[in-house]
C-alpha cells in the first residue's frame, strides 16, 4: 500500500513539473508573441525612418551637386561673355586694320603709240577722291607719261598698330602725301609733280587741310624715316617713299586705295552694271565672319 501511495505522488508530482512547465511556456509564447506583436510597428516605423533618412542624405547630395554644377555653368557662362568681348574688341580691332580708304582716282583719257618711240604714250587724268569715291575738290591734274605703266610716288607714313586698334584721332590710319606720277620709261626725277592738296586720307574730312600733327610729320618727314626713337615719340612706326603701279588701258578708270596699316591697292574701277571682283581681303573676311559666327554658336551651346 505504502508503494502504491509513493507511486501516486511521483506521479502526481511529475503532473504538476510537466503542468507547469506547459504553463510557463505557454505563458512565453504569449508573452513573446504580444511583444512582436506590439513592436512590429515600431520596427516598420524605424524602417521607414532610414528610409526616409536616406533619401533625405541623397536629396542634399543632389542639391549641394545641383550648386556646384550651378556655380560651374555661372563660372563658365561668365567666362565665355569675357571671350566673346576678348573676340569683339580682336574683331574690331582687326576690321580697322584691314579698312581702307580711297585716296585718288586715275582716269585713262588717250592712249597711242609714239611714232618716233615706238612706246605707246598715255593721257590720264588724276584727282584725289573721298571714302566715296567723290573728287574732294574741282581740281584736275593731266598728264602724259612715257609707257602704259603708271607710276604714283608718295610719301608714307605708317602707324603703330595700337593706335589704329585704339582709333586714335591722327592716327588711326597710314597717311600719304603724293609726290610725282611718271611712266615706266621715265626716270622717277623727271616725273611730274602732284600738286599737295593735303595728306591722304585724313585730310579729306578737313577738305584737304592738314592737322599740325600731320604738317609736322612732312616737315620733319626724312628725319623721321632715319631717326626710330624720334619716330616712336610720335608713334611713327616707318616713314619712306613708296610708288603703287597699273598698266593701264585707253578708258580704263583706276582707283588707288590705302590701307591703315599702309599698303597700298591700285586696282580698275568696275564699268556701271559690272559686278567687282572679290578680292582677297574680302575672302578672308567673309571667313572671318563664318569663324566669329560659328565660334559664338559653339559658346551659347556650352552655355546651354
Amino acid at each position: 500500500m505504502r508503494r502504491i501511495n509513493e507511486t501516486v505522488r511521483t506521479v502526481n508530482s511529475a503532473v504538476r513539473t510537466l503542468l507547469f512547465g506547459l504553463l510557463i511556456a505557454g505563458a512565453g509564447i504569449g508573452g513573446w508573441k504580444a511583444y512582436s506583436l506590439y513592436n512590429e510597428p515600431q520596427e516598420k516605423l524605424q524602417a521607414k525612418q532610414r528610409d526616409l533618412d536616406a533619401l533625405a542624405a541623397r536629396f542634399k547630395q543632389a542639391s549641394l551637386d545641383l550648386t556646384a554644377s550651378k556655380v560651374q555653368i555661372d563660372a563658365l557662362a561668365a567666362d565665355i561673355e569675357l571671350k566673346n568681348q576678348a573676340i569683339a574688341k580682336l574683331e574690331t580691332a582687326n576690321s580697322l586694320l584691314k579698312l581702307r580708304h580711297r585716296i585718288a582716282r586715275l582716269r585713262v583719257i588717250d592712249q597711242k603709240d609714239d611714232p618716233d618711240t615706238d612706246r605707246p604714250r598715255t593721257e590720264i587724268e588724276f584727282f584725289e577722291v573721298n571714302e566715296e569715291g567723290a573728287p574732294i575738290n574741282d581740281r584736275r591734274q593731266k598728264f602724259v607719261i612715257d609707257g602704259d605703266r603708271v607710276y604714283v610716288e608718295c610719301l608714307l607714313a605708317k602707324f603703330d598698330d595700337k593706335y589704329i586698334e585704339a582709333n586714335d584721332l591722327d592716327r588711326r590710319t597710314a597717311i600719304c602725301l603724293f609726290q610725282r606720277i611718271f611712266g615706266e620709261f621715265q626716270e622717277p626725277q623727271d616725273g611730274f609733280e602732284i600738286d599737295q592738296v593735303g595728306s591722304a586720307p585724313n585730310s579729306y574730312a578737313r577738305g584737304g587741310e592738314m592737322s599740325e600733327f600731320e604738317k609736322k610729320i612732312w616737315k620733319d618727314f626724312w628725319t623721321l624715316s632715319n631717326d626710330p626713337a624720334e619716330a616712336a615719340k610720335l608713334g611713327v612706326r616707318a616713314a619712306h617713299a613708296d610708288a603703287p603701279s597699273m598698266r593701264v588701258t585707253k578708258g580704263g578708270e583706276y582707283e588707288l586705295e590705302l590701307r591703315t596699316t599702309g599698303d597700298f591697292t591700285f586696282r580698275r574701277v568696275a564699268e556701271p552694271g559690272e559686278p567687282a571682283a572679290p578680292t582677297a581681303e574680302d575672302d578672308a573676311a567673309a571667313l572671318e565672319s563664318r569663324f566669329s559666327r560659328w565660334l559664338r554658336s559653339c559658346s551659347l551651346a556650352l552655355v546651354e
